[in-house]
């Protein structure tokens, strides 16, 4: 498959931002961007680009949920309740460790949080605590476990799921009063997990994908393990995306000892396409993203500790669209078909809107294409001569 060419993100944005301090996370919809920093600080733009607020919290952001009128943010220890409209904090709550996750059901009134203690000796989790508030941030239950959870999946009713790590692995069924702990096909420990149309897909340390459709696992070959741990999973286009490390030379991969494979399937679990990174640089996002001449695109997003590479694929065929480079490191991306938010560590936010995207690539198509005739025609005439 041929290479993508490259391209400046900066040409290609409907917007860029800059904070002052690292972006941690981003929450994207079809009225606003929100972008949250390693200082605590939380921005609000709409889609145009201006700014509508910014509040200030305790400490770094590390991700959002969207329900009623609230935005909620898990900062540094604590669980923040924001007006969507105003900036305005209405409630905040100290947790026990450090903040992890948050959900909440669409209309905002229950709200599940998660957070943490690390032991710096034992260099693991030691324990995790879950939080479930009402709108209000009324404490309604709170419960502790020895494993650590890495996603959430909040059904309307506000029973929620949670895959685990060690030592138990398998997921928690957290309802209103208790949790409940049932075993999944692997035991192995979840690193991410991803809702897609209808159901929530589930990476593991072995490779495996496990789909959970409303608390039940699904019994089927959907989906196909992987040769190494799973990092990341994109699941909001009919198929899904996911990117896997693979140890160097392991027994059976195939690839030659790539460090990063990135793997396009469509709904039916058949593989499209895949992208391999060379040794010592890991795919660390996948994303699907806005549309390009009416067709997804897939956004594959890799690090080797001193670049970040950004390469843009159709994402049904595989065909490359461009690659972007920074020496900065990408930490959080969100996407739809209609815009992309993407957030470096040196604090720069870039918003990439559909119909902009499309024209600019067309441009820069259309006069390849010229300069590469332009340089036919030169050859042609030294000959003549």
């Amino acid at each position: 498959m041929e290479e993508a060419p490259l391209r400046d993100l900066r040409d290609l944005a409907w917007f860029q931002r800059t904070l002052d301090a690292g972006i941690s996370a981003i929450y994207l919809d079809q009225q606003r961007v929100i972008a949250g920093d390693w200082d605590g600080g939380i921005h609000c733009w709409d889609l145009e680009g201006e700014s509508e607020w910014q509040v200030a919290t305790s400490n770094r952001v590390s991700g959002f949920a969207f329900g009623g009128e609230s935005l909620y943010a898990v900062c540094g220890r604590d669980i923040v309740s924001i007006g969507i409209e105003t900036g305005k904090i209405k409630w905040e709550y100290e947790l026990e460790g450090s903040s992890d996750l948050v959900a909440c059901t669409p209309d905002g009134k229950t709200i599940l949080a998660t957070s943490s203690i690390f032991d710096l000796e034992m260099n693991d989790f030691i324990e995790s605590s879950f939080w479930r508030f009402n709108e209000d941030g009324e404490l309604l239950y709170q419960d502790s476990i020895d494993e650590r959870p890495w996603s959430i999946t909040m059904r309307n009713d506000g029973v929620a799921f949670l895959p685990l790590s060690r030592p138990r692995c398998g997921m928690i069924r957290a309802d209103s009063s208790e949790l409940h702990h049932s075993p999944l096909p692997t035991d192995s420990p979840a690193t991410c997990g991803a809702i897609a149309q209808s159901h929530t897909v589930i990476g593991h340390v072995d490779g495996t994908l496990t789909c959970v459709d409303d608390g039940m696992v699904m019994d089927d070959d959907t989906y196909t393990n992987q040769p190494g741990p799973i990092e990341s999973i994109s699941a909001r286009e009919p198929g899904f995306l996911v990117s896997i490390s693979i140890e160097p030379g392991a027994a059976g991969s195939g690839f030659g000892g790539a460090e990063g494979v990135a793997r396009s399937y469509d709904e039916k679990g058949k593989l499209l396409w895949q992208v391999e990174t060379e040794l010592g640089r890991n795919i660390e996002h996948v994303m699907y993203g806005p549309l390009v001449d009416n067709q997804p695109s897939a956004w594959v997003i890799s690090w080797d500790e001193r670049r970040s590479i950004c390469e843009v694929r159709n994402a049904p065929e595989g065909t490359p669209l461009f690659r972007a480079e920074s020496e900065s490191r990408v930490i959080s991306i969100e996407g739809n078909r209609e815009n992309l938010a993407i957030g470096f560590e040196d604090g720069s936010l870039y918003l990439i809107q559909s119909d902009l995207l499309s024209r600019r690539l067309a441009v820069e198509s259309d006069s390849s294409s010229d300069n590469h005739r332009s340089d036919l025609a030169e050859k042609l005439r030294r000959l003549r001569s």
